[in-house]
């Protein structure tokens, strides 16, 4: 993987977690690394989005982001549920990521679930081993139906997982795993 994709992982793992007044003052920084990245959709995307958190306050972010991730479990950013629902393949689906995390020597920092998509992307931005990365990038091949849902609920939020879904469908078409979901694994 190319710094520029670490970069892009990194850039929106950051955008994708809960918005707090840190993130809002560091949203200049952020333009300046996503000035930086390859793909023209992706800048536009992530430009779109700054601009977008730049006319609303902090509280009407929140609500937003809690609205359209907290409220609704057909837009959850808990990866796994997208493919499993609420069911034992997802319980061995989220035991396997907290394993690959790890094998790779990897701490989760923050009391989420192992299948949260911003610490996914954190994980996957960090990690140099493509062993411990393919089951990450199988997860995330769930990602298509929760972008065509957030196109009708938050377009925002669709424009900025276009480019994680594209990623992980490339991914995931190259890892050499057998074509096992992780839950065939654990």
């Amino acid at each position: 993987m190319t710094d520029h994709h670490r970069d892009t992982l990194q850039v929106l793992s950051v955008l994708l977690h809960y918005p707090d007044e840190d993130m809002l003052n560091g949203l200049e920084e952020i333009e300046s690394r996503a000035a930086d990245l390859p793909r023209a959709e992706t800048k536009s995307a992530i430009k779109a989005f700054i601009s977008d958190l730049k006319t609303r306050p902090l509280i009407g972010v929140q609500e937003r982001y809690t609205a359209v991730f907290d409220m609704d479990p057909a837009t959850t950013l808990n990866i796994t549920y997208h493919a499993f629902g609420d069911n034992e393949k997802r319980a061995a689906a989220l035991a396997f990521l907290q394993h690959t995390y790890e094998q790779a020597g990897w701490a989760r920092v923050t009391g989420e679930l192992p299948d949260y998509l911003p610490l996914m992307l954190e994980f996957l931005s960090v990690c140099r081993h493509p062993g411990h990365a393919a089951p990450v990038w199988q997860c995330l091949q769930s990602i298509p139906p929760l972008v065509e849902r957030l196109e009708e609920k938050a377009p925002v939020y669709a424009a900025l997982l276009q480019p994680i879904a594209a990623m992980a469908i490339e991914r995931g078409a190259s890892v050499d795993n057998g074509g096992h979901p992780p839950e065939a694994k654990a």
